[in-house]
């Protein structure tokens, strides 16, 4: 869904992204106004990348030279843009529409952000902007092997009776232990009741998180903290390996609404049309489900001749 950069090619895509933004805006209003055309450093931060990329051996300081150039040519746009707007006033901002205005300050903001980690040399920072069209999007460390890194929403679902509930949808980075009473909250509004099992993954069980299934009454099989007993308990054990077994229906249903319902090709720019996607992809998930289930009822109570019917419709579900 999205492309890791590291922070030469990040800050030469901001850098010629704003200076694309400076021409066209310069077009639009130079005749209107009689202004001439201000120097755009597009040209010489491309130059700048090229010969990077070229170099055969990157060391430290030449990544570093790289950046406080680019770094530079950033806040010169950024600074010329401004200027721009100054000398122009009102006139030039009733022509700008949203998407322009959050694309700038999404640019300044990516640019503060670089110019702190190249001051710090630090390679992180709170909130970080790794695509201004998409600047709600955070990088997420998953530490999984080939991708340690990775962008989107995160997703925390629950299945009852393999129907599949989104419980919360975020995409900043956060620990996902937190939502355990979320979740148990949201099936209580909608059943009625809380569940009598829950079947976690490991980050939810936490000290905190386990005292309050232990409080509510909810049975949870999960291995206790400590060293393991030498002569464990097999009634329990082989409850906790149904239980870790029928959790992975919650896997299954990741990869399905991903391979299947595209989940994990998300096309939509915006903030709220990609929260619906991803909603969308779940819902038909839910519907075939739903469907599946409703013809299989149908197979049971009717004559041979509606049943071919119905496996011809259940083959093209």
């Amino acid at each position: 869904m999205y492309r890791c950069r590291n922070e030469i090619s990040y800050g030469h895509q901001h850098s010629g992204g704003l200076s694309r933004e400076i021409d066209r805006l310069v077009q639009k209003f130079s005749s209107k106004a009689g202004i001439a055309s201000p120097r755009s450093s597009r040209g010489e931060a491309r130059s700048c990348f090229v010969r990077y990329t070229k170099k055969k051996h990157k060391g430290k300081k030449l990544i570093r030279e790289t950046k406080k150039l680019l770094l530079h040519l950033l806040s010169k746009d950024v600074q010329g843009f401004i200027n721009l707007l100054g000398r122009l006033g009102s006139d030039i901002l009733s022509c700008l529409n949203h998407s322009d205005l959050s694309n700038f300050s999404a640019i300044r903001k990516a640019c503060e952000q670089q110019k702190y980690m190249f001051d710090h040399d630090v390679c992180s920072c709170l909130d970080r902007i790794v695509s201004i069209f998409q600047s709600y999007v955070r990088p997420i460390v998953r530490g999984k092997a080939g991708r340690k890194t990775e962008y989107g929403a995160k997703i925390g679902v629950s299945v009852v009776n393999g129907f599949t509930y989104i419980d919360h949808l975020s995409w900043d980075a956060y620990n996902e232990g937190s939502d355990l009473m979320l979740q148990i909250m949201a099936y209580k509004e909608r059943f009625g009741y809380y569940p009598q099992e829950v079947q976690a993954d490991k980050i939810y069980l936490n000290k905190e998180n386990r005292k309050l299934l232990k409080k509510l009454g909810i049975v949870c099989h999960c291995p206790p903290w400590g060293r393991p007993k030498k002569n464990p308990d097999l009634e329990e054990e082989k409850l906790r390996r149904q239980a870790s077994s029928e959790r992975n229906s919650v896997e299954a249903t990741f990869g399905t609404a991903k391979r299947i319902y595209r989940a994990n090709n998300i096309r939509a720019k915006l903030k709220e049309t990609a929260r619906t996607w991803i909603a969308a992809c779940f819902f038909a998930k839910n519907l075939k489900k739903f469907l599946t289930g409703l013809l299989c009822l149908l197979l049971e109570k009717t004559s041979d001749c509606s049943k071919f019917l119905i496996l011809l419709v259940l083959v093209a579900i």
